[in-house]
């Protein structure tokens, strides 16, 4: 009798599930039916490297997925990404702190993790003008040196380590932390201190989070448990709280108006110049230094490191950049920034790289209130992800899609037809949701492959196996496998 009775309850349960589900998904974008429960988590936890890309293929330009907290609406090509990103009114801009754990818990109060409001406005603000001031002495005649000191410390690592293979990636990252570092600081640091160690392990646990991420914001409560998710979270915190806000100390009382010395004394600067239409304190200034060291390393790094895994991979396409670059600068002296405008190739080329591996694969926003998307219905609260992956590798924007070939963003005349112009080309996002420093990011990413290039010839050491370029793990930033690489002078 009670199983019976047990059975029955399951029964009706399952029935007013399955009801339920049917009437809230009716209008919205198609996708797999979800379990009770569970929704379609099982998709994420069986495929997490691919799954975005795989639904795609199945569903369409845009989908629907179910979980415990909510619905998630993907969408998967150019046409339907700007359609949603670049509504006048702002339908989807809004962040839960649900949505942003854990990384809101280790980057602190950043206005990458904020919701949209007055508060993360006035940060943006101040990131963005300080940025804008330090770009604007970088394309100074008189200031080129700042962007070609940014590779300096790479060039005496690399020359320090006797011809010797050496991982790109771990080089790379560590030599951009420590450029940030004196970028943000003044002071100069090397990429073997304890500091830049202990920024490149907040990076990597960054890094990992995101399907672990994706599991504790549906199940929260064994995040509560003592295990390597929480003590990441706890190691993350405590090097935040332990680096940045402590430097940021002795700026307030070594700063003086108009005289920049640093980035943190511009950060300063912009606050005072905004205080009178804003309340709060300087405490803010730490939570930007940590977006600027923190949100630029990761991504340029990796950009980077997947720039010199195709060179060693197309040796024709690092020949014609080499060519390029010999008929614009001297043997004796690293290129600047002025150069890069005469090198369309190389600007080309670091475009296709970012286009066949989006560093950043997925961004996301949530709907402030009921919205249309390409004819379907996006209910208020659903969470909108921009797949531009997908999106980077759509046959009807891209013919061939995976074939590399840097002339995409050449035109007839072989000139660089620009970072924006093609309709199907977002490596750094789009609208309000797009990265904050992506004019510092490209200005790092061509100075260092331009003076690498120009310097060596990047190849694999002898015996190697060829590296892959697959990426082992889905993350907020795409991370390459391991792999070493030689460099030979070539003058």
């Amino acid at each position: 009798m009670i199983a019976e009775i047990v059975v029955s309850l399951f029964v009706v349960w399952l029935t007013w599930s399955v009801v339920t589900t049917y009437m809230m998904r009716k209008g919205m974008p198609p996708g797999p039916f979800p379990l009770p429960l569970i929704g379609n988590f099982l998709y994420i936890l069986c495929d997490p490297a691919d799954t975005f890309n795989k639904l795609a293929e199945k569903y369409g330009d845009i989908y629907t997925l179910s979980f415990p907290t909510g619905n998630t609406v993907v969408l998967n090509t150019a046409l339907v990404v700007r359609q949603a990103r670049l509504k006048e009114r702002g339908d989807l801009v809004w962040k839960s702190s649900e949505s942003m754990y854990p990384f809101n818990v280790m980057l602190g109060n950043d206005f990458v993790s904020l919701d949209y409001s007055p508060k993360y406005v006035f940060r943006k603000k101040i990131f963005l003008s300080t940025l804008h001031r330090i770009e604007s002495e970088v394309n100074n005649e008189s200031s080129t040196e700042l962007a070609v000191d940014a590779i300096k410390i790479l060039l005496e690592e690399i020359e320090s380590n006797e011809g010797k293979p050496f991982s790109a990636k771990k080089r790379l990252h560590a030599s951009i932390l420590a450029q940030l570092w004196k970028m943000l600081t003044g002071k100069k640091v090397s990429t073997d201190e304890p500091l830049v160690n202990s920024l490149v392990e907040f990076g990597e646990i960054l890094g990992r989070q995101a399907l672990k991420a994706t599991f504790y914001q549906l199940f929260p409560f064994p995040s509560c448990l003592s295990g390597q998710f929480s003590r990441d979270i706890k190691r993350a915190v405590e090097i935040r709280e332990t680096t940045l806000p402590q430097e940021f100390k002795a700026h307030p009382e070594t700063y003086q108006p108009n005289v920049i010395h640093d980035l943190t004394d511009g950060f300063i600067s912009a606050f005072k110049e905004e205080i009178p239409k804003q309340d709060g304190s300087l405490g803010v200034v730490p939570e930007l230094m940590i977006d600027f060291v923190f949100a630029g390393s990761e991504s340029t790094s990796s950009s980077l490191a997947w720039f010199l895994l195709y060179m060693v991979l197309h040796k024709n396409v690092q020949e014609k950049i080499h060519l390029e670059i010999d008929k614009v600068v001297a043997t004796d002296r690293n290129p600047k920034w002025d150069d890069i405008k005469d090198m369309p190739y190389l600007q080309a080329t670091l475009c296709e790289v970012l286009r066949m591996v989006t560093v950043g694969p997925l961004s996301r926003a949530y709907a402030m209130w009921n919205v249309g998307i390409a004819g379907h219905n996006v209910p208020e609260g659903s969470l909108v992800a921009f797949n531009l992956s997908q999106v980077h590798h759509d046959e009807r924007e891209w013919p061939e899609p995976d074939v590399f070939k840097p002339e995409r963003f050449l035109d007839s005349e072989g000139s660089f037809v620009g970072w924006t112009k093609l309709h199907g080309f977002m490596p750094f996002g789009l609208g309000r949701g797009e990265c904050a420093g992506q004019s510092l990011a490209r200005i790092m990413m061509l100075t260092f492959a331009s003076t690498l290039l120009h310097r060596y010839e990047i190849v694999l050491p002898d015996g190697a196996v060829m590296p892959s370029t697959k990426f082992p793990a889905f993350g907020t930033v795409l991370h390459l496998e391991e792999f070493e690489i030689l460099t030979k002078k070539r003058f």
